[in-house]
């Protein structure tokens, strides 16, 4: 690994993407004892946290600041200077600018599927993910007599988004084979991070049954107990992707914004 001339510090909102940033800092660190990264968490408030303001005007985690080693001004990565955000995109500076790119694959093959995962992560997983979550997020946090209106409402949506991420969970484990236990190949890549945030989403929330898709449950269970993985849940906390941390909170309308729905970065 090179020298480090910057250091990053990840601003990570507990039950957010940064998680998979933070897996990914804790993977280099591991591989790489000199490695230097700062955590700082923020807890998530209603109807929004506003310190990560402060960070960056969006104030939507995750986001990544850079202090120079040598105490010069800290360079223009994306659009401000020292700053990054989008999971995706920092994961891509990580791998980079830290890893010497360790999570891109060597052989030409592996490169293209990676890349392909890397899109069908954060597009198709996580988009079909997301129309599924909406239709269900007003049900659960709407106060009553809302909250059963709501469900009913969007029951048929929930149901059809559903039934779309099916065939989105066969072609992933499809992907998966003795071969390619990875979904950046032989080895693990950039793509296996960025498939983590949509797949702790689908199990969590229900949408896939792992008992189904026997490579993709191997996938997800071995994600799951690699040490460094462990060390950015007790880091950055566990994940609660149903509640968002909110189970039991009562919200008022107004919290909950003039559309009815809560603010969930």
């Amino acid at each position: 690994m090179a020298p480090q001339t910057t250091i990053p510090t990840l601003h990570s909102l507990s039950h957010s993407q940064a998680h998979r940033c933070l897996w990914m800092l804790e993977e280099l660190s591991a591989v790489d004892p000199t490695f230097k990264f700062n955590l700082k968490n923020y807890p998530r408030k209603v109807p929004y946290n506003k310190d990560l303001l402060t960070v960056f005007r969006l104030g939507k985690s995750p986001i990544m600041t850079l202090e120079t080693t040598d105490g010069s001004p800290p360079p223009l990565i994306q659009f401000e200077p020292g700053v990054l955000t989008e999971a995706k995109s920092i994961l891509e500076f990580i791998n980079e600018e830290y890893a010497s790119e360790r999570w891109t694959p060597t052989s030409p093959e592996d490169k293209r599927r990676n890349r392909f995962f890397c899109e069908f992560a954060t597009g198709t997983l996580a988009q079909k993910n997301d129309f599924t979550l909406i239709f269900e997020i007003l049900g659960q946090i709407a106060p009553w007599p809302l909250s059963w209106l709501y469900r009913l409402m969007g029951l048929p949506m929930t149901m059809r988004f559903k039934s779309d991420l099916q065939p989105v969970f066969q072609i992933l484990d499809d992907a998966l084979s003795e071969e390619k236990p990875w979904f950046g190949g032989a080895e693990m890549g950039v793509s296996d991070f960025n498939m983590n945030w949509g797949m702790e989403v689908a199990v969590q929330r229900g949408y896939c049954d792992l008992s189904k898709y026997a490579k993709l449950r191997d996938w997800y269970e071995r994600v799951e107990k690699r040490e460094p993985k462990k060390r950015a849940v007790e880091r950055g906390g566990k994940m609660d992707l149903v509640w968002f941390g909110h189970k039991g909170t009562k919200f008022k309308m107004e919290e909950l914004g003039a559309s009815g729905q809560k603010k969930v970065d």
